[in-house]
């Protein structure tokens, strides 16, 4: 009787491994090939605002995470893809068991602060998993966090001067960054003596309300707290 129960529960085991092989199998042959790509609002090297396109895309694998960056440029990246492939993961509901998710950034110049583009990652790597494409007038910045939730970035106003250039009807900012401060150069001209000029440099700090300045500029500004709550401004019907 023993012996018997051994072998049913060797037989179990060996169903049980065979129909999540095949499953596998299954769900690798659904989604490899998938492509998904978001544009996300970065600092460029130059100075300013730029939009760069963040591709996603599921190959047949073992879970990797890759990356590539053109121009290429030193940052800090490569964590920021490996947390985008989980959170994504987790949202889709499709395991990073039997896929590889190769990332590519495209920017127009070398980019500052990467990561900044960890939550445009994410939502292009979600695209890929469900197949499904994003919009392209959404845009999004902040750095990802394995709950997926997003973090504070610098930048804002030159980010969103960049989407207003290129016609993005939402721009997705960090929650809590509504409201940031800008530095405005202040120059003064003194005439201490006749015929004598003095320039006089300064700086002034000034808040800006981001909403109101998208108002001017004809993009909507909004505030999100986590990758859940971006996923429907990409994957909505345009309005």
């Amino acid at each position: 009787m023993r012996l018997l129960n051994c072998i049913a529960l060797v037989l179990i085991y060996f169903l049980a491994f065979i129909s999540g092989f095949l499953f596998g199998a299954h769900y690798v042959e659904s989604v490899s090939g998938n492509r998904a790509m978001v544009y996300a609002a970065a600092v460029v090297s130059g100075g300013g605002g730029a939009l760069a396109e963040v591709w996603a895309e599921v190959r047949p694998g073992t879970g990797r995470v890759f990356l590539t960056v053109n121009p290429r440029a030193e940052l800090d990246t490569q964590e920021s893809a490996k947390v985008a492939a989980q959170v994504a993961s987790r949202l889709a509901g499709r395991p990073l068991l039997f896929q590889d998710i190769a990332f590519t950034i495209n920017a127009p110049s070398a980019i500052v602060g990467g990561p900044s583009a960890g939550a445009a990652m994410a939502v292009a790597a979600y695209g890929a998993l469900v197949d499904r494409q994003p919009r392209t007038d959404v845009v999004i910045t902040g750095e990802l966090f394995p709950d997926g939730s997003i973090g504070p970035v610098g930048g804002l106003v030159e980010k969103l001067e960049a989407c207003a250039e290129n016609g993005i009807r939402v721009f997705l900012i960090p929650a809590g960054e509504r409201y940031v401060r800008v530095a405005k150069p202040v120059t003064k001209k003194l005439t201490p003596l006749p015929g004598v000029v003095v320039v006089e440099r300064s700086v002034r700090w000034e808040t800006v309300d981001l909403y109101e300045l998208g108002r001017e500029k004809g993009v909507d500004v909004v505030e999100v707290s986590n990758v859940s709550e971006a996923l429907p401004y990409f994957f909505s019907s345009a309005s």
